[in-house]
């Protein structure tokens, strides 16, 4: 196996890792945010998509590379976003925090399924890069609703 096959491997491995950090974080921000039904179903269904995607990615690893997520990569993602919904919690403005710290992770997520896809394109992976491209329009269309709620959020944070 190549070094480029095992990078994109590894890469892999890591957007498993990204994915269920997502789902973790996702699923506890939805749970405080009793004030804002709407925007808590938003981040609900979202936690759906990422969970698929996070399934895929393991199916893709094991079926097409004959290798297995990294438990490493999946717990300290996974702590790491843990800590980052907690330390929003602490603050009074925590659902404006949720909703940028949410906007800012999809577009990181978006970044990171270009780049594997660019890869997986470079190493013809076309259902990789099919994968990817799913992947990150999931995502950009998740970036795009956060983006028309955060106003909202703000404005309603602000009311007394």
């Amino acid at each position: 196996m190549t070094k480029s096959k095992q990078t994109l491997i590894a890469w892999l491995r890591d957007a498993h890792a990204m994915e269920r950090a997502s789902v973790d974080s996702l699923d506890r921000m939805a749970d405080r945010l009793v004030r804002f039904p709407e925007l808590a179903a938003g981040l609900r269904e979202h936690w759906r998509v990422s969970l698929s995607q996070a399934q895929q990615i393991e199916v893709c690893l094991k079926q097409r590379f004959q290798s297995d997520t990294s438990t490493f990569k999946d717990l300290a993602s996974r702590f790491i976003g843990i800590a980052q919904v907690f330390a929003v919690e602490v603050s009074p403005d925590e659902v404006v925090k949720d909703c940028c710290a949410a906007y800012s992770w999809r577009h990181f997520e978006i970044a990171c399924y270009v780049s594997l896809g660019a890869a997986a394109a470079s190493l013809e992976e076309p259902d990789v890069v099919r994968m990817c491209e799913e992947h990150g329009q999931q995502e950009r269309a998740m970036a795009a609703w956060l983006e028309r709620q955060i106003p909202e959020v703000t404005l309603a944070f602000l009311r007394p």
